[in-house]
């Protein structure tokens, strides 16, 4: 019998594997062969072949977290909000949007929309100032 998976909390079940799953139960073996043989658990596999023969589906059900209530336009916004101001934190931008719309966000949110249009936070560097005599001409 082949090692089960350690270290891994939870992975999602492709397609393929759904589909892996059906046949070898439709070809006549039990609920802890085919666990075996995808190296999954039992209950997994139980809860697989309920739904095919339920719903006659092994889709993957929608709608599961939270529902995004910021549209694109929204996320275009907070993108603009933050490039006018290239050295406002998180908690400030959580500030100016709640002020501008109405609606209040985390500031982790805004941090991960941010992440996901590739603007990352900036740490600015610290350095002694210029005198007049060495500014560039």
């Amino acid at each position: 019998m082949p090692r089960r998976r350690k270290g891994v909390k939870f992975e999602q079940i492709s397609e393929f594997e759904r589909g892996r799953i059906v046949g070898l139960r439709e070809a006549g073996l039990s609920y802890r062969a085919v666990a075996a043989r995808v190296q999954r658990n039992s209950s997994t596999i139980m809860r697989v072949w309920k739904q095919w023969t339920d719903e006659g589906q092994t889709a993957r059900k929608s709608g599961s977290g939270l529902r995004n209530v910021r549209s694109a336009r929204d996320d275009r916004r907070l993108v603009r909000m933050a490039q006018t101001d290239r050295t406002a934190s998180s908690r400030q931008l959580v500030a100016q949007w709640s002020t501008a719309t109405g609606v209040s966000l985390c500031a982790s949110s805004i941090r991960r929309r941010l992440l996901q249009r590739g603007l990352r936070a900036r740490i600015p560097l610290y350095r002694i100032p210029l005198t007049q005599n060495l500014w560039p001409r």
